[in-house]
């Protein structure tokens, strides 16, 4: 189940708020007389950290504003894209330091990211749009290699492979199977997308969405029955809905 977004906003703004109490804290003792020698590295700090403050808050208004049904201009939710790909990995980290769960924060960042990418409104067509699944829907007693060629597949039927790529082949969009990163940044640069539709777990995701910035990805989280890894699924109903979002009507097949 997807976390809410609120996780990851509300992370977010703590993490702001913790900036500010910083950013007062130092400029007490910078304020103090004395300590000349110290002073001088409290103001360096203070102007970083009046930066990131406003930078960071700046960013929280426009996301939420954008989050809640604003038209935000390209280079606007451009800007608060890549500032929350920056910070992303500080916010899991205060969420661990809260006892919040990593995947809940992961899966709460891809909604927003989600979001935004949607906000966006590109008009992308099937040819531009690259699908990438993970090797762990395949059966794992398959003996057929499809991290090639998805297309290796035998369509048996005792995986969701088979129906994934009668979904994919009824929109015309390329696929790949990837075993992780190093494989999934190999078919970004052989299909060169536009964007990219991505089915994985919160932690593969998410490291995705960051290592890929500056292209858009949209995120699929898969379902998990028995445990990471391995024989995991995901609904042909919500890839199907995220690629008429994506695609509109461009649909090339009945």
């Amino acid at each position: 189940m997807s976390s809410p977004k609120r996780v990851f906003l509300g992370l977010f703004l703590l993490f702001t708020v913790l900036l500010i109490l910083l950013l007062v804290f130092l400029g007490y003792f910078f304020a103090r007389p004395g300590m000349p020698v110290f002073q001088y590295a409290i103001l360096f700090f203070l102007i970083i950290l009046a930066v990131m403050a406003a930078t960071s808050l700046s960013s929280l208004a426009l996301a939420a504003c954008f989050l809640l049904g604003g038209s935000p201009s390209p280079v606007l939710n451009r800007l608060v894209k890549k500032i929350l790909i920056f910070l992303f990995p500080l916010i899991v980290q205060l969420g661990k330091l809260l006892h919040i769960d990593q995947e809940k924060v992961q899966g709460s960042f891809i909604m927003v990211n989600n979001q935004l990418v949607a906000i966006e409104n590109q008009n992308i067509s099937p040819q531009a749009l690259l699908v990438l699944l993970p090797h762990c829907l395949q059966d794992e007693d398959c003996p057929h290699k499809i991290t090639q060629d998805p297309y290796n597949c035998q369509r048996c039927g005792s995986c969701p492979i088979d129906k994934l790529l009668s979904v994919v082949e009824n929109w015309q969009v390329n696929v790949q199977v990837a075993t992780g990163g190093t494989l999934a940044r190999k078919a970004v640069q052989i299909y060169h997308p536009e964007c990219v539709l991505a089915v994985a777990c919160e932690r593969d995701l998410s490291s995705g969405i960051v290592d890929s910035y500056p292209l858009p990805v949209w995120g699929v989280l898969n379902e998990r029955p028995m445990g990471p890894c391995r024989n995991t699924r995901v609904s042909l109903s919500t890839l199907e809905e995220k690629l008429k979002e994506i695609l509109g009507k461009q649909r090339l097949k009945a």
